[in-house]
This record gives C-alpha cells, structure tokens and sequence, in this order.
C-alpha cells in the first residue's frame, strides 16, 4: 500500500464522517526516552553494528506530540516525536562508510537522532464512550541520522536514511471514573530483495479528568509510557545500513480537548 493511498483513503473516510463535528484533544508531552541496541554500517566486508550504549549513548530529554481528531469513528491520530541522542564513548566493532573507516576501540563522538511521525485512520469496533477498541491504518515518517567521529582523527563515519511507509493501527481505551487508560500501537514489518524494516510504535498512558466534560473544553493530566523499536537492514550504492535499537521512557503531559 502506497502512501498516497493511505492518505487518499483517510481523507474520503474523515469527508463522510464529517457530518459529525468533531473533537480534537492535543498532547504536548515532555520525556527523557533511553535507547539501547546497535548501529552501523559496513562497506566491502569491513564494518559492523557498534553498541551504541558503549558509543556514549543513553539518554535524551525530548518534547514530543500526540494530536486526536475525533468523528465518533473514525478518528485520526496523530503522533510526532524526533528524540536527539549525543555523547562521547568507545566504539566496540570498526565501522566503514565506503569513504571513512574507524577501527574498534577508537573514542567517538557519537549522535543519533530518529524522528518518527505516525498518522493513521482508527475506526471504533466497540460502541460507546466507557470502553475504546478501535483498528484502523496510516502512515509513519521515519528519518534515521547517525554519525560517529573520531575524536582524535576528526574522521565520520555517519548515515542518513529516510523513508515512508504504510502502518496498521490499534487503539484500546478505558474510563474508570475520571481516569482513562489508553493505549496505541501501529507499526510495519517490510522486506524487499536485501533490503528489511521493522518499526513497531507503542503508546500506553493515564489520563486524569482535571475539569469539563466527555465533548467539549476538557483539560486532563497524561502520565504515560512510550515504546520504539526499530529495525534496519539497508544497502545503499556505497554500504550496508544495519541498525537495531529500541527508544523507550516515561513521559508527563497536558491534554486539552477543544
């Protein structure tokens, strides 16, 4: 399924639901997400996927989004974050880019920024407003930027890929008296000749009711969790990509309904 699909079919589908008016909730959440696992990239049999906790990277302090757009059914969710991840450590593997090499054991400077934006199209399969479950589809915007520098030498090895891609999504809610329990999931498994990507997005928290009501002019307290895991296996004209890491953390937040 292609992107302009995904956003063709979301569009027909908030058209006929939009004799209904809708709500819009916005999240503004602040988080200090933690990442762990591997990057890198090899070029002519030389090179590796380094640890990137052992690189000097760990955690990050990030502002990030999440915006609902409410028909009843459907209902569009949207969520936005670019965590920015920088710190000096060891590469434990040697990493090649075809033009730059730095051997293992060698002191970096390392970053690692992953911005991903989702977007999908969820639709109610339980009636009412006590319980939520909800299926639906979208699109995600993944934009992965690494680079390690020697910092003795001034020599990068870095990478920079970006890609859309289709998404299935699933919500599940519940109310218990003013409190709401949430979650979101969406993510894409993909594989294409030499070429595999695997993200998977998680988003689970509470909502407590501080004043307004089920429709209108609400404002809520969000605590939450959020869960990336990612996965990638690339060959470009001048080296394989391979990263595989997961992004995770607690977040606070402030809900507003309009």
């Amino acid at each position: 399924m292609s992107l302009r699909l995904v956003l063709a079919c979301a569009s027909t589908a908030l058209i006929l639901g939009a004799c209904a008016a809708p709500s819009f909730d916005v999240q503004p959440r602040y988080s200090r997400p933690a990442i762990s696992g591997r990057a890198g990239a090899t070029s002519g049999g030389v090179g590796g996927s380094a640890d990137l906790e052992r690189a000097g990277l760990d955690q990050d302090e990030a502002i990030s989004l999440r915006a609902d757009l409410d028909f009843g059914s459907p209902r569009l969710v949207g969520l936005a974050d670019a965590p920015e991840f920088a710190g000096d450590g060891t590469i434990d593997v040697t990493v090649s880019d075809g033009t730059n090499t730095i051997t293992a054991g060698t002191p970096v400077s390392s970053e690692l920024n992953l911005a991903h934006y989702d977007l999908a199209l969820v639709f109610d399969l339980v009636p009412g407003d006590t319980i939520d479950l909800g299926i639906g589809f979208g699109a995600a915007y993944l934009d992965l930027d690494f680079r390690f520098e020697d910092t003795g030498t001034g020599t990068v090895v870095a990478s920079h890929e970006q890609a859309p891609v289709p998404i299935l999504a699933a919500t599940a809610g519940v109310w218990i008296g003013p409190v709401e329990l949430s979650a979101f999931g969406g993510g894409v498994q993909y594989k294409q000749n030499d070429d595999d990507l695997t993200f998977l997005d998680l988003d689970a928290y509470a909502r407590l009711k501080l004043f307004g009501g089920a429709s209108r002019l609400r404002a809520s307290l969000v605590g939450g969790y959020r869960y990336t895991d990612f996965k990638l296996d690339y060959t470009d004209d001048s080296s394989d990509i391979d990263a595989d890491f997961t992004i995770q953390g607690p977040y606070v937040g402030l809900e507003v309904r309009l």
